[in-house]
């Protein structure tokens, strides 16, 4: 099934629900939902590809969580995630997925804030939710990004950074660390100098530091980054 034959057979079972009344449940307009229920998009002439805010949207429609409404749909049927970007080597199959397209067996990845304990393990207080992306993005938790320090790499304030706890380090990769008396986690660019690690900034703005590598602590590898905007 895809997503407008749930929606179909859920009005049905609720009194015949109509188009009107599942539309302000869902706080979607009436056309749209005719649309998935025909699953004809009207510009095109081919399948409606919802995005993953439609989803939650019915989901919440539906009083079920998210992960139960995508277990009644077909492993089939495309989400649409657009923003997410990848640092990873691009995924291969037969027929590989667009960057901005997500199955149903996309994973859910917590979200665990940015403040990082001293053993550089994030506290459980932190958990602020899931990010459900695609299962090209090999990550293990993902981290709310604040500030300007990585605009040059693409990462802007309020964006989402995927992040991956076993890694096999290699310079100039972005990276999670804390280090000295920090005790948030910051995403730069790591390069061993010796025996100290440079984290580097992309932002001309700011300066690089220069640290003993026994004060830094890498809590994992950045594999992608989701745009807020």
């Amino acid at each position: 099934m895809h997503l407008g034959d749930v929606i179909y057979n859920f009005r049905m079972a609720h009194n015949k629900m109509s188009l009107m009344e599942f539309a302000k449940l869902a706080k979607l307009s009436t056309a749209y939902i005719n649309q998935l229920e025909r699953n004809i998009n009207p510009k095109t002439g081919e399948s409606i590809v919802p995005s993953l805010e439609t989803f939650y949207k019915v989901a919440n429609a539906m009083d079920i969580s998210l992960d139960e409404l995508l277990s009644k749909v077909d492993e089939n049927q495309p989400v649409g995630l657009n923003g997410v970007q990848s640092y990873e080597k691009p995924y291969s199959s037969e027929r590989p997925l667009p960057s901005n397209i997500i199955t149903p067996s996309a994973h859910a990845v917590p979200i665990l804030g940015t403040i990082c304990a001293g053993s550089g393990v994030y506290c459980e207080e932190n958990f602020e939710g899931y990010f459900y992306v695609d299962r090209t993005i090999k990550a293990d938790y993902c981290l709310k990004v604040k500030g300007d320090s990585m605009i040059d790499a693409g990462i802007y304030d309020g964006d989402v950074a995927f992040i991956r706890k076993e890694f096999d380090y290699e310079d100039g990769e972005i990276y999670a660390v804390c280090w000295g008396a920090e005790e948030s986690a910051s995403l730069k660019k790591l390069y061993k100098v010796d025996n100290r690690i440079m984290l580097q900034p992309c932002n001309a703005e700011y300066s690089a530091i220069l640290a003993d590598a026994d004060d830094v602590c890498i809590v994992g590898e950045c594999v992608g980054t989701y745009h807020a905007r």
